[in-house]
Parts: C-alpha cells; sequence; structure tokens
C-alpha cells in the first residue's frame, strides 16, 4: 500500500525561510521510498502538487508573513480544498498551528482521517504556551484532535506531556541535515578564499550567528559578551548573519537592531562586529560556516535550533545557551560548548576559554561533525517517518 501524505504549509511557503520549509524541501528532494508519496497542498491556486514539485524554488527576496484577515481566509479554502480533494490523500501532516489547521484536524477526526502535527519550536507552539493565549483551552482542546504530534527536541516532548498529551500520540524524531552540503571544508587556503569572497578580515577568529537579529534569539547577549572580552580578546571577530531589517524580515524589530548596533558603535567595536544581512541561499550558507571559526548561538528560546546541527555538520565547535532542545544534543566540552540562557556573563568567559583552550575547540569541532554523521543522517530519518506514517494504518 502506497499511502499518500499531503502537507499543509503556510498559504505563502515559499516565501517564508522559516526551518519546517528548508527542512522539507530537503526530505522532499532526496525521499526515495516508494512507499510513500508526499504531496503539498497549494491553498493559493487551489491545486495538490507533487512535493518535490511544489518545493522546487530558491529562497530569494522579501519573506511574507500573513495577517489575521489572510489567515482566515486561508482557513476557509483549506476546509473547502480538504473537502474537494478527498480521493486525493490518506494522511493530512500539519506544518503551522493556526485556527485553520485546529479546525481542519477536528474535521478530519470526524471523519477518521489520520493527522499530523509537527510542533518545532518549545513555549510557542507547544501547550504551555498555547494554554496561556486567548481561547488557549479551546485550542488545547482541537490539538487533542490530532492522531499524533511529532516533536523535534526532547524538551517539546516534555511540554506536551506535562499538559496531558499521552505517550502514545507524541512521536519525537530530531531533523535531518544535509551532511553533503554542510560539511567542513579541510583546506586552509579555501577557507581563506571564501573569507576574502565575505569580506572578512583573514588574521583573527570569526564568530559566527545565524539567524534572526531578535531579542529572543540572544544577540544581545552576544554583544555584551563581546564587548566584556574585548580588550583583552582583540583577535575576536563577530559575524552576525541573518535578516535584520523588514526589508528581509516583515516582522523584524529594526528598533531592537538599531539599539544593538549603538552599543557597538559606544563600545568601539564598528569594525570588528558585522551585520552581514540574511543569506538565503543553502550553498551560500553553508560556505559561511566554512569560513568562520567558532558558531555560536545564545537563543533564549528554541525547539531544535537547525543552525547550530549545520555548523556541528561543517565541523565548526559551537556554543551554546543550555536549552532543553539540545539537551540530548549538546555533551558539554565534548562535542559542544554550554552556558546558562540568557547568561551574557558566563557567556563571555566562554569566549575566554577559547582564546586559552584551543586543542578542546579543535577536539569538540571535530566530535560535532562525528555525531551529526551518526545522528541525523537522511536515510535514518527517512526509515523512521515512514514508519509512523505507516503505523497510522496498522
Amino acid at each position: 500500500m502506497t499511502v499518500r501524505v499531503l502537507h499543509i504549509f503556510a498559504p505563502n511557503f515559499r516565501q517564508r525561510f522559516g526551518g519546517p520549509v528548508f527542512n522539507w524541501q530537503l526530505y522532499f528532494s532526496k525521499w526515495d521510498d516508494p512507499s510513500i508519496e508526499h504531496l503539498v497542498l497549494d491553498t493559493e491556486t487551489g491545486l495538490i502538487l507533487p512535493a518535490r514539485e511544489a518545493f522546487d524554488f530558491d529562497m530569494t527576496g522579501a519573506q511574507k508573513i500573513s495577517g489575521r484577515w489572510e489567515r482566515w481566509t486561508w482557513a476557509i479554502r483549506l476546509l473547502r480544498d480538504l473537502r474537494r480533494f478527498r480521493n486525493r490523500y490518506d494522511l493530512l501532516h500539519f506544518h503551522l498551528i493556526w485556527w485553520g489547521s485546529l479546525l481542519a484536524a477536528n474535521w478530519a477526526s470526524r471523519r477518521s482521517i489520520p493527522t499530523i502535527y509537527e510542533s518545532v519550536l518549545l513555549d510557542s507552539d507547544t501547550p504551555g504556551a498555547i494554554g496561556k493565549e486567548h481561547f488557549g483551552r479551546l485550542k488545547l482542546h482541537y490539538l487533542q484532535k490530532f492522531s499524533r504530534i511529532l516533536v523535534i527536541s526532547d524538551g517539546i516532548a516534555e511540554d506536551y506531556l506535562d499538559n496531558g498529551f499521552s505517550e502514545y500520540q507524541i512521536h519525537m524524531q530530531m531533523n535531518a541535515l544535509d551532511t553533503d552540503l554542510f560539511k567542513p571544508l579541510g583546506d586552509p587556503a579555501a577557507r581563506d578564499h571564501l573569507r576574502h569572497g565575505f569580506k572578512l578580515p583573514s588574521d583573527t577568529i570569526v564568530l559566527l550567528f545565524t539567524g534572526s537579529l531578535i531579542h529572543r534569539k540572544g544577540v544581545d547577549l552576544l554583544i555584551e559578551a563581546l564587548i566584556e572580552v574585548a580588550q583583552k580578546a582583540p583577535e575576536l571577530f563577530l559575524w552576525l548573519v541573518g535578516p535584520k531589517d523588514q526589508s528581509e524580515n516583515p516582522s523584524m524589530d529594526e528598533a531592537f537592531v538599531t539599539s544593538l548596533q549603538q552599543k557597538v558603535v559606544e563600545a568601539g567595536l564598528s569594525d570588528r562586529v558585522r551585520f552581514h544581512g540574511m543569506i538565503a541561499d543553502r550553498h551560500k550558507l553553508a560556505e559561511a560556516y566554512q569560513a568562520a571559526d567558532v558558531f555560536v548561538f545564545p537563543s533564549r528560546k528554541e525547539g531544535l535550533p537547525n543552525v547550530v546541527l549545520e555548523a556541528m555538520a561543517c565541523g565548526l565547535p559551537v556554543i551554546v545557551s543550555d536549552l532543553p532542545g539540545l539537551k540530548n544534543v549538546i555533551k558539554p566540552n565534548d562535542n559542544g560548548i554550554v552556558f546558562p540562557v540568557g547568561d551574557a556573563v558566563q557567556l563571555a568567559e566562554r569566549f575566554d576559554l577559547l582564546l586559552h583552550s584551543p586543542p578542546l575547540f579543535e577536539q569538540v569541532g571535530g566530535r560535532a561533525r562525528e555525531y551529526i554523521c551518526q545522528r541525523h543522517s537522511f536515510a535514518d530519518w527517512q526509515t523512521k517517518i515512514t514508519k509512523l506514517y505507516q503505523d497510522l494504518f496498522a
């Protein structure tokens, strides 16, 4: 039996550069198990498309977000299309938790259609946070209608279990990585060439951050920590790669970014901090990791941050906040360096460790790559997700 899985993304998924879109573009492109047929509902055109065809696009240009009215009109189109195409799919896989998704899960439950919701961001699309929203109890009631909740980290799984969801309903499976794209460069001359292309100083230790420059990601902590060690560590250079204004991401708080830039100027570090902006092209992003020396991710809240896994796959030593989603990924001082969430002083101390213990960081980078190859391969991920789909029909 071939299981036809219909994936439900945001209506403007081709202009949303978040983790789910990046991840599933990879998964669809590599999928080779004929027992599963992946389809995507394009509610903008009212068509069901083969997933590989639907995700054959370049992530360039400005991102787009959906307002309240657009979300409600999308919900209407979604329910209409699910009814209209009922004979075209066997299972629904949702990648967002808008009201339309919740209503559709309830509709599907009444018709014994299996449904999966993929939960990716702790304290945002998880029950602990949803229950505090307006109509939170009603949302949780509908969230319980999903046949399975696919969670990408143990921290997210715990949130569901702590809020009344059964172990049977929760399926924990971490993301896969494209280890052929995200890999160590190995050649110092090639790295110097990449640095020249990115206009990075060649005689510095490049600390790379990738992600939106927002408060949740802890970019302010990163800059505070650099300021703390700046005088005794003149070799450190901070490279911030990610959306920095509303032309790159309409939801950006430009005042927050301006305040960060002002701190850098006031500290006299303008020549040691680069606000690069977004790199949407995945090959170019892989080159950014390969051009850096250390990856730093001081986020306050995440599910399972893909950027950390990508940096590890490239053999970079990573300095990360002690996030619940990373507790079974990062082994402190083995395949990563950890500091307490929200603690800029402790982050600064990790920079001191970097300067005084280079062999440790070299060891950490090597083991990071080993971990990714062992635990986040696409082949292993495909086997597990296939079993999840098929078990819903057992």
